[in-house]
């Protein structure tokens, strides 16, 4: 039988710590999705044949600039904050100072993608926190895991767990390491979350594809109030309320619902 829904589970009948206050403030709802990520390659060249070549993102804008206020107005078109003001005239103290290319590449939902490249980036980027689930790469490709960083790693999304399986033969095929298909089904197979592969760019940025094959009609009754495992969240999230009710993510809900 499938489980109840959990938009309608009763909240006295969910553990403390699944009980989860998902949204609030004036904010919510008008973010509708990422209008780009950027990460830093040691070689436009080698990042463009993968990215455009392998993944098969559309290159839609290049860039070349200094990283003060002037290279940006000059070269990107600015034509409002600090770098038309003038309150950002000069580089701050930790800024580059050689020309930085940028390449923009289009993701088939036309959400954005960007590659940095300077002579001034480190070729040694962090490595993700769970490295054993990337493929083994030579040793000085990756730094060591606590190291200090801004970005963890960027997971792609494909529409189908087909998907997730072509692309990780299209990678080998393409001669780029890749993990075997990592599933999140647990033990008993019931659980439900994302599909994944693991890989790194040229430039050994840790890469990963993925898919909620959202399609797949046994998302229609899945009880998400299960994706909160943490038994000891932070203050923040806990939702004390008489009549709390664990949100459906949008795709999950059958096209005539009205919730």
């Amino acid at each position: 039988m499938p489980a109840t829904p959990s938009q309608d589970s009763p909240a006295q009948v969910l553990p403390r710590h699944r009980r989860i206050l998902q949204e609030r403030g004036p904010a919510k709802g008008l973010i509708t999705g990422i209008n780009h990520l950027v990460l830093f390659t040691h070689d436009m060249n080698e990042g463009v044949r993968f990215y455009r070549d392998v993944l098969g993102l559309r290159v839609v804008r290049t860039m070349r600039f200094v990283p003060s206020a002037h290279g940006l107005r000059a070269a990107a078109h600015h034509s409002s904050g600090n770098a038309v003001s003038g309150e950002a005239s000069s580089p701050a103290p930790a800024s580059m100072t050689s020309k930085v290319r940028q390449v923009f590449f289009q993701m088939g939902n036309s959400e954005l993608f960007s590659l940095y490249e300077s002579p001034e980036i480190s070729k040694v980027p962090a490595a993700p926190i769970s490295t054993f689930l990337w493929p083994s790469i030579e040793d000085g490709r990756i730094g060591p895991a606590h190291d200090n960083q801004k970005f963890d790693h960027l997971s792609f999304d494909v529409p189908t767990h087909a998907d997730v399986v072509w692309f990780r033969e299209h990678l080998l095929a393409s001669g780029v390491p890749v993990s075997e298909v990592s599933e999140r089904r647990g033990k008993d197979n019931a659980h439900r979350f994302i599909s994944s592969i693991y890989f790194y760019d040229p430039s050994s940025n840790p890469l990963e594809i993925s898919s909620m094959n959202i399609a797949d009609e046994q998302w229609r009754s899945y009880d998400f109030s299960t994706w909160f495992f943490d038994e000891d969240p932070v203050p923040s999230l806990l939702d004390d309320s008489d009549n709390h009710r664990t949100l459906v993510p949008n795709w999950s809900r059958s096209p005539d619902s009205n919730g």
